[in-house]
């Protein structure tokens, strides 16, 4: 394993700990964030509205932090992919193409992407009308949205996780 260029080796801990930060700050927008939006929307009856306008503010750090993170974490495995395809001078034998579970790692992470725009852009569409909505706003109905958002996030979390492991995988092979 010595043998390895240290330029490989950065690139493996970029993609594995770069998509282990991924999914954990993801997840925990869902885990965390989120319900304690909602108890407190539930128990402390704060101005109507206002769990869309904090939600929107959520939505919006996490659309500016989260792809950059995703696409360097993606490049990363990519060239992990590259370095390690048959016939390149880091390629071995083994059970399991190390190539094809990098490539799966690069899918995997940047999936977060496409999910965001075909699994979540209604809900993300509702939250962002009732956040900048200047009439009374259901916040039962908001609070429904923001429920599901929550579920639809966790999955999405579960994505770059997947991405470390198949990375972690393919690395101790």
């Amino acid at each position: 394993m010595a043998s390895y260029p240290f330029g490989f080796r950065v690139a493996q801990a970029v993609g594995i700990s770069g998509a282990a930060w991924l999914a954990g700050n993801i997840a925990a927008l869902s885990t965390i964030t989120t319900p304690a939006l909602i108890r407190s929307q539930k128990e402390d009856n704060p101005p109507v509205g206002l769990l869309a306008k904090q939600w929107r503010n959520l939505f919006e750090n996490g659309k500016t932090k989260n792809p950059p993170v995703a696409v360097g974490v993606t490049s990363a495995f990519i060239y992990l992919a590259w370095s390690v395809r048959s016939g390149g001078h880091l390629f071995k034998k083994t059970p399991i193409s190390r190539s094809v579970l990098f490539s799966a790692a690069a899918v995997l992470t940047i999936s977060i992407v496409p999910f965001t725009f075909v699994a979540m852009s209604n809900t993300n569409n509702k939250l962002l009308e009732k956040s900048e909505s200047t009439k009374e706003a259901s916040d039962a109905e908001t609070v429904n949205l923001v429920e599901r958002w929550t579920t639809l996030n966790q999955i999405r979390g579960v994505l770059p996780l997947i991405g470390g492991l198949c990375g972690m995988l393919a690395t101790l092979l």
